[in-house]
């Protein structure tokens, strides 16, 4: 039977348990997108490539699968750019197939012609293009491999206009044979864990920090029996949040920097050590124990490292767990405990307050209360980041995906797309600050288009907080009603809960424009560096 190239690709796809795509229509990419409409895959048409290369990498953070973006060649591709390095930077998993000026007509001048590949290649694992439509499946199984295995991250598949319309005989397609598993890493030698539990037993304030590296190598069931087994408190940062409940004993998933910087034994699992982890410069610990499937994460920023494991994080926490005995930790536990609620008893003083303009952590302890345990909540950078970490508790991964150290700002609305996709029915917010905002509002249409009631939450001070531009009062909620939702301006405590409960109430994309105090202080007691 003859099929396109487009065909090829869309197939492909789905063998591969493709159920959603984030695209943008174009010229360059028709056949790959009726294709996949046609064998009943999701095409989330956006407003604009970069939305869809975050929505792409929403996806991942959401369910632990790589996600799918599709755009079209030249403009589109940069577009796009900024997600594919968010994701890059991250160490997320995500395929960005992008169509192409003709192979016959490279250096001609044809309209959206560039050299994609060498802009793309800095920013991927992989990037390649495609020159025979026949081997169509065999690139897209590989650019799958690619961003899934090792550390994870965003790779890069090029397909020339010419190449997905042109008909093959599919006879004469070589279709890959799906691998019943593919490792991510290999195991710890014995002696490797032997001594790390060695150096653990040998700590008074032992700890355990779970990152990203944790949640794509599906290490969850492995790292809660790790802790328990062990009686460690543990700490999740980025993609792992969740992955072990925080109300679960052992879990101080918000106040990662109380255990830190008061631990004399650390041990590191799938976390880089950037600029959300002290760039893992902790010169009061007596040992940093490090778990990375790269070996290039050990030791990174020159930090002195007792014991480097080079592994995968499910097959280290498994021996890990098999081998470990209970820690004499309840004295270390019970410290803990009594400095998380001191500090939830400040949050609390500052939620309770009454003063015009709002405080950000009244409105966010507001949502919070209001919000069901399942309830996806994605904080777009910056100020929101301070506010949205002291706030929302995660109980399930990937319920609070923020942004990566490449520093993006707006790219909150193509996580909440993705997560509503993802998980129809439960409650999405995107909490944004107005400056944000601005950057990719028009996705709230998307989001009216596929049914998805996001509720969007705008912390309104006015403007630029870092280097304080002004905006001035703007009705961002009057927007909402253009995309058949609902608009509500909140300027008084006594506004707050109504307006917010109508919101998530709502069976259309809401805005909740909150007016907040532009000067606001953090809270007390959030960061100890005491003991050591």
């Amino acid at each position: 039977m003859a099929r396109t190239g487009g065909e090829l690709v869309a197939t492909a796809l789905q063998r591969a348990g493709v159920s959603h795509v984030f695209a943008l229509a174009g010229g360059h990419i028709d056949p790959t997108w009726n294709a996949a409409k046609r064998l009943g895959i999701t095409v989330v048409d956006v407003r604009h490539e970069a939305a869809a290369a975050h929505a792409a990498e929403g996806w991942a953070l959401a369910t632990g699968q790589p996600g799918v973006c599709l755009v079209t060649a030249g403009p589109g591709l940069t577009n796009a750019l900024t997600g594919i390095a968010n994701a890059w930077n991250s160490g997320s998993p995500l395929v960005c197939i992008a169509g192409a000026a003709t192979l016959r007509g490279q250096d001609t001048g044809e309209v959206e012609s560039l050299d994609q590949l060498d802009i793309v290649r800095p920013v991927t694992k992989w990037a390649r293009r495609v020159y025979h439509a026949d081997r169509i499946p065999e690139y897209v199984d590989l650019a799958f491999r690619e961003a899934t295995t090792g550390r994870p991250g965003p790779v890069y598949l090029e397909l020339a206009i010419d190449l997905v319309h042109s008909v093959v005989d599919e006879e004469t397609v070589q279709s890959p044979v799906a691998a019943a598993s593919l490792a991510r890493g290999g195991a710890p030698a014995d002696a490797d864990v032997a001594r790390a539990l060695e150096l653990l037993a040998g700590a008074r304030r032992p700890a355990v920090v779970a990152g990203s590296g944790v949640w794509w190598a599906g290490a969850g069931e492995e790292l809660r029996m790790f802790v328990e087994r062990a009686r460690v408190p543990l700490v999740t940062r980025q993609a792992a949040r969740g992955i072990v409940a925080d109300d679960h004993p052992l879990c101080f998933g918000q106040d990662w920097q109380n255990i830190v910087y008061q631990a004399d034994v650390l041990l590191v699992v799938g976390k880089q050590l950037d600029y959300f982890f002290g760039y893992g410069f902790f010169p009061h610990l007596d040992h940093m124990i490090q778990i990375d499937v790269n070996p290039r994460e050990i030791g990174r920023n020159r930090v002195p490292v007792s014991l480097g494991m080079v592994a995968d994080a499910k097959a280290a926490l498994r021996q890990l767990s098999e081998k470990a005995e209970p820690l004499a930790t309840d004295e270390w536990i019970s410290s803990l405990r009594g400095q998380r609620e001191r500090i939830a008893a400040a949050k609390q003083e500052l939620a309770r307050s009454d003063a015009v303009p709002l405080h950000p952590l009244r409105v966010c302890m507001e949502l919070a209360s209001l919000l069901r345990r399942d309830a996806t909540v994605i904080a777009d950078a910056s100020n929101m980041l301070m506010w949205t970490n002291a706030t929302f508790p995660a109980y399930e991964p990937g319920r609070t995906p923020t942004m990566g150290n490449l520093g993006c700002i707006g790219h909150g609305i193509g996580f909440a797309l993705a997560a509503a996709c993802a998980r129809p029915g439960t409650q999405v917010v995107w909490v944004v600050g107005d400056g944000s905002f601005g950057f990719h509002a028009m996705e709230l249409d998307t989001a009216a288009r596929f049914g998805l009631p996001i509720t969007t939450v705008v912390l309104n001070n006015l403007g630029w907080s870092a280097q304080w531009v002004p905006l001035g009062v703007r009705h961002y909620e009057r927007m909402a009603p253009a995309f058949d939702g609902e608009g509500i301006l909140v300027e008084r405590p006594e506004e707050l809960r109504p307006a917010l409960s109508r919101a998530l109430a709502a069976e259309a994309p809401a805005i909740v424009n909150v007016l907040v105090d532009p000067a606001a202080e953090y809270f007390p007691g959030r960061s100890f560096r005491g003991a050591g």
